[in-house]
């Protein structure tokens, strides 16, 4: 198994102490619902602290998905917010890694995709099916779909919310050329530019959500260009019209999100797709 704890019984105990800590979660109730809470299990994967998050209530995972943090998030970030509790109130469970921090998606994030991948399996009893990512997320999950072992990384679908994907356009992104620089060693390779190899993805089943009001991630360079080229090779590519910046909430619909899973899982009807937006044709 590639996803390997660091050696020494120490962090070994701690692991375990934490997993039948988190086990216990499951006792309590979260919210005015009185829903149990999924169990959390935390581990650290060859230095990178990650974490699987188990469905609210009491029945065993439906699915497993991995969420792909933006620039600035880590191992918890939404994991607990109304958007990927949709997932976890569909009996999907979540699982999250730091990802090398502001990595944007080099060799570092795919080697911690397949950790992950296979530790959170291994927790769960089922398969990665769904890759969810958020900003900077959406250039480190393809890149490890494009790069990584495919007996390991073999999602079903992809959803994509404000997706940066264009590496060499990022520069209205505080910080971000020079989390590029620093990832890289220097600018990002083309075959790690996501953007510039989106003919070589897998024909998986696509959802994009972005807003021509993105003033950072621009729309046509990066999620219009992935509709388009998707959409041009026959792929399933469904598009989700949003509005106002890059920060806007509108990005992050339990709902949308929620259906998208189901129809993921092949119970559910795929959400609808609005008309692309100019910039994306």
């Amino acid at each position: 198994m590639r996803a390997k704890l660091l050696a020494g019984l120490p962090l070994i105990a701690r692991v375990a102490v934490v997993a039948v800590l988190a086990a216990l979660l499951v006792t309590v109730t979260s919210g005015a619902s009185g829903e149990k809470a999924g169990g959390v299990v935390r581990a650290e994967l060859d230095g990178q602290d990650a974490r699987v998050t188990m469905p609210t209530g009491d029945a065993e995972p439906r699915g497993l998905a991995i969420y792909f943090h933006g620039q600035g998030g880590g191992v918890n970030d939404r994991i607990d917010g109304a958007w990927l509790q949709a997932l976890l109130r569909a009996g999907w469970a979540v699982a999250s890694s730091e990802f090398h921090g502001e990595a944007w998606g080099n060799e570092a994030t795919t080697v911690d995709t397949e950790n992950l991948t296979e530790w959170a399996e291994e927790q769960a009893g089922v398969p990665a099916t769904l890759y969810v990512s958020g900003s900077m997320g959406g250039a480190t999950s393809l890149n490890a779909i494009l790069h990584g072992d495919p007996d390991v990384v073999q999602p079903q679908c992809w959803y994509g919310a404000k997706p940066a994907i264009a590496l060499t356009k990022m520069g209205r992104v505080k910080g971000a050329n020079r989390f590029i620089a620093d990832a890289y060693g220097g600018p990002a390779p083309v075959d790690r530019d996501p953007v510039k190899n989106l003919d070589e993805l897998p024909q998986l089943l696509y959802r994009v959500v972005a807003s021509p009001q993105d003033e950072q991630v621009g729309l046509r360079d990066n999620a219009g260009a992935m509709i388009s080229t998707l959409t041009q090779r026959g792929y399933e590519v469904t598009y989700r019209l949003v509005v106002g910046s890059h920060e806007d909430p509108s990005h992050f619909d339990p709902a949308d999100l929620a259906q998208f899973g189901e129809y993921c899982l092949g119970d559910g009807e795929s959400p609808t797709s609005d008309e692309p937006p100019a910039a994306a044709e």
